[in-house]
């Protein structure tokens, strides 16, 4: 089966208008592309993980702690339920403080502890938010990181350096 030549000067002018669009959408949207492709994979080499997920950079690896079952003095379902707490006092924006100061009040021991941060888990982080695809998962010390400042850290860090988990 043979071609036939397209006469441009027969089409019509609205089919060239959408030719040239298109033409014009892929010299432009086509390097766009590549750009976010390219700082995609530049952000999946530089930020290392811990081999629990999170950043090295920004939340400690809890791998190495180990939890003695008998020093906990929550179920696993508080500490789901201070987890979740903690998880809706940071999530999207503004942070409420007071109530991420009246959970940790309530957590007594090292393996409370563990026990909140094993519950709250790996979450997906993008400025507060939960982002699929541009956001990093962190887990609850990560969270913490981002969401309160170097003054509101303060108020928690002497209980976490006592139970010797890293903030």
């Amino acid at each position: 089966m043979q071609q036939l030549p397209v006469n441009k000067a027969a089409l019509p002018a609205p089919m060239l208008r959408q030719a040239g669009l298109v033409s014009q959408g892929l010299k432009i949207g086509l390097p766009i592309i590549g750009v976010g492709i390219g700082i995609y994979a530049l952000k999946k080499l530089l930020f290392r993980r811990n081999p629990d997920g999170t950043s090295s950079k920004v939340a400690p690896s809890m791998s190495d702690m180990v939890l003695q079952k008998e020093n906990l003095t929550i179920t696993p379902g508080d500490a789901a339920l201070f987890a979740n707490t903690l998880y809706g006092a940071m999530l999207d924006f503004g942070t409420d403080e007071k109530n991420i100061y009246s959970t940790f009040d309530k957590i007594q021991t090292k393996d409370d502890m563990l026990l909140v941060i094993k519950a709250f888990g790996m979450k997906m982080y993008l400025w507060g938010g939960r982002a699929a695809f541009l956001g990093q998962e962190y887990n609850l010390i990560g969270w913490l990181r981002f969401e309160l400042t170097d003054k509101e850290i303060v108020k928690i860090k002497p209980k976490f350096d006592s139970w010797g988990i890293p903030l």
